[in-house]
Parts: C-alpha cells; structure tokens; sequence
C-alpha cells in the first residue's frame, strides 16, 4: 500500500470518511460490503482494498483541487438560493447544502434531493417546480416533430429527466450536470446506464416562467463552452423560437422564429418543426 496514504487520509484505511464509500461504488462498481470490508481488512495487499483505496484518494485530490479553484468557479444564482435546498444522506439522515462548497457528480449520485436540481460549475442549483401543464404540452408537440425526423436514424432522441454531465472547460471535471427537455446525441459512445456524458448534438430547453435568464445566460454559456453543436430555445410566453448554432465555438443566432414560420437550424436540415404547432395547445394568455 502507498505509505503516504494512512498519514495522509487515516480516514480511508477505517471507511469512515463521510460518503467515501459509497463514491467508491460509483467509480469502480465494487458493491459497497466487498468495499467496507475490503477497508477493514489488515491485509494490504488485497487487490481489491488496494483500488478502493486509490480510487477513494482519487476523490479526495479532486476535490482538494477543485477547493484550490474555487475563485475561478464564479457563479450567479437564479432566483432560487442554494440554502434553500435540502437533501437526504445515503443513511437517510436529511441535511442542507453548504453555500460556500463546491460539489462534484459523485456526491450528486449519493444523494437524494427534495427539489429538482441540476449541478452547475459544483453548484446545486434548483429548478424550476415540476413543469406546468402548459410546458408539458410546448414539450409534447416540440418532441413529435423532433421524433418524426429522429426516428431509426444514427441520432438518438432523449427528453428530461436525463443527466448529461457537460464537460465544461473552465470548470472543474464532473462538477456540471443538466437536464434539457431535450437533446439530440449522434454520438452512442456518450450515452451510459446513467445518462449523457459529453456534449449532446443539439440540445432545447422550453423557458419556464422566471427561469428565462438562466436559459439564456447560464445555460447558453454552459452548452456553448462545453460544445453544445445548436441550441434551441423556445419561448411560450412570447411565442417565439430561437436558434443558435456554434461557429468558431460561439454561438451565432438565426433570425427568431414566430407563429406562422418553420424552426430549422443549421445542424439538422431535415429538422423542420411549424412554431404554431408548438404553441397551438396554449392559449396565448396562459403562460
């Protein structure tokens, strides 16, 4: 075994380092009683004590790191505050997110949340409430037109909830993940038992009541960045469709698409979808 391990981390070689163990699991698939007593166990030539072991160093480096950046992982909030957000522990324990720490997608696996969230630059950030009836129907309509030119192609369709884990260049690594209405992904390599890992193809959000900044501030900079290809964003409350498509990795805007048009972007040609049938279930005072 390493020596500088147990001067180091005396934490690991005991198991009892807060979650370790279960972020153990994630990483290698090793169930969590072969992990403990692997842990337990004196003998330190075991296979299997020793990769639990450096994956559970793994963890800690990362984070040390990311704490070591922590200036550079500048985030504005939404509306809603991250005091606010609350969760329960894999002991069933429920405890509350500390506003001044920055989180990874490993400690967003352990966890079970009582709000909708998405991870954002190590942030937990809460959603929007459950979609309104409403965005369930923009959602509904949008995804017929985006199934019919999907449908037993190369590209897969998804739609939310999804994890796709944004490979953010200025931020930490595994420290962003989303859920879009929808995405697109060409790429069957990036798709796992767990979601979305790397940039999709195109991605569409439909904008929530007060959620409109984040779409198009936070989000739009998230999936530029990380290499989102298009970005769809449909507007119900204006009735509108904007399209940006990357081009010298920034976002380049087509002309905003109104009832009585067709949305099409770049990426996708033979993506054609009317902008009033997305909204034709909608009365237009109800959003």
């Amino acid at each position: 075994m390493d020596k500088e391990i147990t001067p180091r981390y005396p934490e690991l070689v005991s198991g009892y380092f807060h979650g370790l163990q279960k972020e153990v699991h994630l990483r290698t698939g090793i169930s969590l009683p072969v992990i403990h007593k692997a842990l337990k166990s004196a003998d330190d030539s075991s296979p299997l004590k020793l990769k639990a072991i450096q994956a559970a160093v793994a963890i800690i480096r990362e984070r040390q790191i990311t704490g070591n950046t922590r200036k550079q992982q500048a985030y504005s909030f939404p509306e809603q505050s991250i005091q606010e957000i609350s969760f329960h522990e894999p002991d069933g324990t429920y405890s509350s997110l500390n506003a001044n720490a920055l989180y990874t997608y490993w400690d967003y696996l352990k966890w079970t949340f009582t709000d909708r969230v998405e991870l954002i630059r190590g942030h937990v950030v809460k959603m929007s409430p459950a979609p309104g009836a409403n965005h369930q129907r923009a959602l509904r309509d949008v995804y017929f037109h985006f199934d019919q030119c999907f449908r037993g192609k190369s590209c897969e369709l998804f739609y939310a909830p999804l994890d796709v884990r944004l490979p953010v260049p200025s931020a930490a690594k595994d420290s962003t993940v989303v859920q879009p209405d929808l995405l697109v992904v060409c790429d069957p390599a990036k798709i796992d038992r767990r979601g979305c890992t790397g940039a999709p193809d195109l991605v569409l959000e439909i904008v929530s009541p007060g959620r409109s900044r984040h779409d198009m501030t936070v989000k739009f900079s998230l999936y530029e960045e990380s290499g989102v290809k298009e970005y769809w964003i449909v507007q119900p409350a204006d009735r509108t469709v904007l399209i940006y498509h990357l081009e010298n990795n920034r976002y380049v805007g087509l002309p905003p698409f109104t009832e009585g048009s067709i949305a099409s972007g770049k990426l996708f040609p033979a993506l054609q979808v009317p902008v009033s049938d997305i909204f034709s279930a909608i009365p237009p005072d109800e959003y």
